[in-house]
């Protein structure tokens, strides 16, 4: 079972501890046997929730010595940075919200973030179905997301300082379809051909109502089940359309359109609520429908596909953005 997560109120000597910089010494591998599901419980944060919670509040892991090397369990870091984890199919370790956006495997001194290898100063261990990595290695792989520090015997995690929220702006906006014969930006509208891929889409996502939600999935043919971004990958990929494994990566693709002006087939980001979470960072992807309705893989509110309506304060205050890929 998961540690319980440490909480510590607001303390100010240890604060000025430097962020780590450890040497990290050399490990043995250890090949995964008999790998379970092992994660935390699903837990999606309203905005409310995480804005009662006390900013100066952290979260504290402890430090395992392996073989003379400071180590820290992967479950504690996920479960510190309001993270899902689970062992996943394929024998890696995954973290993200919704989908994998960090994989790591026992043996390896590289991890995979958003599709980039970084490396690590040691192999990540393997111990007691927990999976472990140098503490040396928390800065390249979550610096982005939280601010670390270490003492000695623990890393205490805190929310990094985002100056600017994009969210902010127009909360409360709706979200609409796009005018017949007009966009916000001057563009012309979705052609015939790529109102069509939208159709077929669509019509494919609805066979797949109620399938369940796995987060780290595999393919759907050897798993029968999606997590956000395998359900999107797998749809457009069925249209010809090769999409990134993560909602981080798909993110990154086709033009930008308003909320206001959306069509069928626009992919729309959101991201996740969390203390340590910024509405910065993609953390949920889905399809749009029309009529302010989405379709999407997701473990909340219903436990797999679904279609949702995104009028509604929860999607409105946490949508990002929306891309365009057909047309």
């Amino acid at each position: 079972m998961h540690d319980r997560m440490q909480r510590m109120g607001r303390g100010a000597g240890w604060l000025a501890a430097a962020v780590l910089a450890v040497s990290i010494g050399g490990c043995a591998s250890t090949n995964p046997k008999d790998l379970h599901k092992y994660s935390g419980p699903d837990r999606v944060r309203s905005l409310a929730e995480t804005k009662a919670s006390d900013a100066a509040e952290t979260s504290v892991v402890p430090v395992k010595t392996i073989h003379h090397s400071a180590y820290v369990s992967l479950s504690d870091v996920a479960r510190a940075a309001d993270l899902h984890s689970a062992w996943l199919r394929d024998g890696s370790y995954g973290i993200g919200d919704h989908d994998p956006v960090w994989k790591f495997r026992t043996g390896d001194s590289a991890a995979m973030k958003s599709g980039k290898t970084i490396k690590m100063q040691a192999p990540a261990v393997k111990d007691s179905n927990r999976l472990y990595i140098p503490i040396s290695g928390l800065q390249s792989l979550f610096g982005s997301e939280v601010t670390l520090y270490a003492h000695g015997d623990s890393v205490s995690f805190l929310p990094r300082p985002v100056p600017h929220e994009l969210g902010a702006t127009g909360l409360s906006l709706p979200f609409l379809d796009a005018v017949p014969g007009a966009s916000s930006d001057g563009r012309p509208q979705i052609a015939a051909a790529g109102a069509g891929k939208a159709d077929t889409i669509l019509s494919d996502a609805r066979k797949f109502l109620g399938v369940k939600y796995d987060f780290g999935t595999g393919n759907y043919k050897d798993t029968g089940t999606f997590d956000c971004s395998s359900f999107t990958q797998y749809l457009f990929g069925k249209a010809g359309i090769d999409l990134p494994r993560t909602a981080r990566e798909q993110a990154k693709l086709g033009r930008s359109v308003g909320r206001d002006s959306l069509q069928k087939g626009d992919l729309l980001f959101f991201y996740v609520p969390g203390r340590f979470k910024t509405d910065n960072t993609v953390g949920h992807v889905g399809i749009y429908m029309g009529e302010g309705k989405m379709i999407h893989s997701s473990p909340k509110p219903d436990d797999g596909v679904q279609i949702t309506d995104i009028n509604k304060a929860y999607w409105q205050e946490t949508f990002l953005y929306a891309k365009r890929l057909l047309g």
